[in-house]
């Protein structure tokens, strides 16, 4: 015997309701879909712009941005350099400082040397040096001091009774001059020299 099935003329067609997640899981619909039906899942949804510090999130979209999606992106912070004045005042927090305007602030050396017996400069900052006679030196400095009250240092590299002191000062220069305590003679020094001040 022969079972004839009937094959219907026409098959009613629904609207896809395919829905993504993060699982498989059964459909109970018994409704066709046809083969070339439009499936939802995109969106035309503008992806969250990216900010400093924000936290992740695992989302909870049914539906996927486009592969050739773009996320907006936080402007860069804008960081402002401090011009010579604003080093000099040393209160803003909210600019930086560069090294060529370190310099400027109150609390940097404006100059430094070591400096031999003969009046070279072996290294240093900012400033050179000549000696003018036995235990007499000038210090040059580069850049000039706004005036003449600004602090200098000298310090020898030699045992007592020898000792330096600073003398002459001008916004552009000052001596060191290198005696012996007991009776006051010149000597020759090594010495090291540093200056603080506004310039």
């Amino acid at each position: 015997m022969i079972h004839v099935t009937p094959i219907p003329s026409t098959i009613e067609l629904d609207t896809p309701a395919f829905t993504l997640g993060v699982t498989n899981t059964a459909g109970a619909s018994t409704a066709a879909v046809s083969a070339n039906s439009t499936l939802l899942a995109f969106d035309a949804t503008l992806p969250d712009a990216i900010t400093y510090g924000q936290s992740g999130a695992v989302g909870s979209a049914t539906v996927a941005s486009r592969r050739d999606h773009a996320h907006a992106m936080a402007a860069a912070d804008t960081v402002t350099a401090a011009s010579a004045a604003e080093v000099e005042t040393a209160t803003s927090t909210t600019v930086f400082v560069s090294p060529g305007t370190t310099k400027y602030h109150p609390g940097v050396a404006k100059c430094w040397g070591s400096i031999s017996s003969d009046g070279s400069l072996s290294q240093g900052y900012n400033c050179s040096s000549g000696k003018d006679s036995t235990g007499v030196y000038t210090v040059t400095i580069g850049d000039d001091f706004d005036t003449t009250t600004y602090a200098r240092l000298a310090a020898m590299r030699e045992p007592v009774p020898y000792v330096c002191t600073t003398s002459n000062v001008a916004v552009g220069s000052y001596k060191v001059r290198g005696y012996n305590t007991t009776d006051q003679s010149a000597i020759d020094i090594d010495f090291g020299t540093v200056a603080f001040g506004n310039q």
